[in-house]
């Protein structure tokens, strides 16, 4: 079930970058070297929310694995005992801590682009 809602997730997630105005992530320094038009401006600040969202569920996704590693429901290994799993948990952790970090970075970028182009339209 849990598989069923992450590809289900992911797929919305693909739906709604194909459907919006961000530009390609390989013309983004180019984009941005050469915004001079609040359009300009609204479509580098559309990738960057992209981004966030992405990260965010990168973020959300990394949590649920350290949970997993964590709960009594974990795996065994070959029919052995449990491992100690906290060298895992830390892993999910920190990178969830990363996608976080990097999903608030995102935001910020997406809301000074979104600044310029209310400047540039005055």
């Amino acid at each position: 079930m849990k598989l069923k809602t992450i590809l289900l997730a992911s797929l919305a997630l693909i739906t709604l970058v194909a459907c919006t105005s961000a530009p390609p992530v390989s013309e983004i320094p180019a984009s941005i070297a050469n915004a001079t038009t609040a359009a300009d401006h609204q479509r580098i600040a559309d990738h960057f929310a992209q981004k966030a969202a992405s990260y965010d569920a990168e973020a959300a996704w990394h949590e649920r694995a350290a949970l997993s590693y964590s709960s009594e429901a974990a795996p065994t290994y070959s029919g052995r005992s449990k491992r100690d799993p906290s060298a895992m948990i830390a892993h999910c952790r920190k990178l969830r801590e990363q996608f976080v970090n990097s999903a608030i970075d995102a935001r910020a970028l997406e809301q000074a682009h979104r600044q310029l182009a209310a400047s540039v339209g005055e």
